[in-house]
């Protein structure tokens, strides 16, 4: 059966930023109609008026708006799903007269400068990729004939036979591995950003983003110019709001390695605990462009772009709290000998997945924890060109890159970006081969 929505946040207020009465989403406003795991379709069904307006946004960049929707009136929406949720904004506007600019009809934050006095109603909600399971359990078993043994009126007399806080003698070898290994001072691993999407030939050359801070609410970070050459524009869109608004910053100029003068700060889901971010890059010069002829890639309207260039795009997923340490390793997982490019030989990566890598750690304690040293020397990569080549001049590496709800994907990254696979345990070198990597 389908997992219900989950309304995370919902707020109702006036154009002019007074707070109204919140008006709970109504019972069957939102009708799933099927959930695959990458997509969740869906109707937004009008449940509060005889007639309102509405805009949904689902994605950073799409909104739908709709006026004068009568009761019972439905739209129906594809979400694409992240970390096993798509995520949703509602704006239900009262005033039938009232007509929202698009760019700034389905954030909340926007609407309270509009003034007029116009009420709306604002719902966040984030929707399961997943059906619910139901599992159908043995019926309990015949109720007995007597009652049962009453208790006993006080307690025993006597105590146990053995006591049961000790041991005559300690355990025969100490633990093989720590019950628990301490974060170091500099948290997280660096760049643990991940490509999710992008549209356009060009890769760059080394991840543009940065994370400087994360919070599980919040996720600060900074976007770099990593070609060798000056970007004309990047474009930044992240969410900034609890109701999925979005705000896009253009930054002109961006010459070679050097940052976007701007520290972000991305809001995160409730449930999946990530923030997605896309970063347009353009190349608008008459010289020899260091993007491919054929990246063309369109900067949203609400982004405000200038003349169409050469541009691509680039989507992430930023976590908003680092990946557990891993804790109570079990000694008992055998050695996995492994290949340069850090796939196994005679097991599966599922046999990998027993022991999880410590992500705030060392790479040497990683490996000593799982007994999976890396057999590639300091300077190469974990992942190299030379085992799976890709992209237009074969100078980038095959990952296989696994999320819990998204399944396995297979991505083409240049190769020091390869190097972040290390601290995931079901990520392996080459493309992805029916889920697993095989001998």
């Amino acid at each position: 059966m389908p997992s219900p929505p989950k309304v995370v946040d919902s707020v109702c207020m006036t154009t002019s930023g007074d707070l109204n009465e919140t008006i709970a989403m109504p019972d069957n406003a939102i009708i799933i109609k099927s959930q695959t795991g990458r997509y969740v379709d869906f109707s937004v069904s009008q449940q509060w008026s005889d007639e309102v307006g509405l805009a949904i946004k689902s994605g950073l960049d799409t909104c739908i708006i709709k006026g004068n929707v009568t009761f019972g009136g439905s739209e129906d929406i594809r979400g694409e799903c992240i970390e096993g949720f798509a995520a949703v904004t509602v704006v239900v506007y009262m005033d039938d007269a009232f007509e929202p600019d698009e760019c700034e009809a389905c954030d909340a934050d926007d609407l309270t400068d509009v003034g007029g006095g116009y009420e709306f109603c604002a719902y966040r909600v984030e929707i399961p990729c997943e059906p619910m399971i139901v599992e159908c359990g043995e019926p309990s078993s015949a109720p007995t004939g007597e009652p049962t043994q009453s208790p006993t009126s006080g307690p025993t007399t006597s105590p146990s036979v053995v006591p049961t806080g000790s041991s005559d003698s300690p355990t025969n070898l100490p633990s093989q591995f720590p019950t628990s290994l301490e974060q170091p001072e500099d948290g997280c691993p660096e760049n643990p950003a991940v490509l999710i999407g992008s549209d356009g030939e060009t890769m760059y050359p080394t991840m543009p983003i940065e994370i400087t801070k994360q919070n599980v609410t919040h996720v600060h970070f900074k976007v770099t110019n990593t070609f060798g050459n000056t970007i004309s524009s990047v474009f930044t869109e992240y969410n900034m709001g609890n109701f999925g608004e979005t705000e896009c910053l253009e930054e002109e100029n961006v010459e070679k390695d050097s940052e976007v003068d701007i520290e972000f700060v991305g809001q995160c889901m409730v449930n999946a605990k990530i923030s997605i971010v896309n970063v347009w890059m353009t190349d608008c010069s008459s010289a020899a462009s260091f993007l491919d002829e054929s990246d063309n890639a369109e900067v949203p309207e609400c982004c405000h772009p200038g003349e169409p260039c050469r541009t691509v795009q680039y989507t992430f997923k930023l976590p908003c709290e680092c990946p557990e340490v891993v804790t109570n390793a079990s000694p008992t997982v055998s050695p996995v000998a492994s290949t340069k490019s850090g796939a196994p030989v005679s097991q599966s990566r599922r046999d990998l997945a027993e022991v999880k890598n410590p992500v705030s750690v060392s790479t040497q304690e990683i490996e000593s924890a799982t007994n999976n040293a890396a057999s590639n020397d300091n300077e190469d990569h974990f992942c190299v060109v030379e085992d799976y080549p890709c992209g237009p001049k074969g100078d980038k590496v095959h990952v296989c890159h696994y999320s819990a709800r998204d399944g396995y994907k297979t991505f083409c990254v240049p190769e020091p970006d390869s190097d972040a696979l290390r601290f995931y345990p079901k990520d392996y070198c080459g493309p992805c081969v029916g889920g697993y990597v095989s001998a």
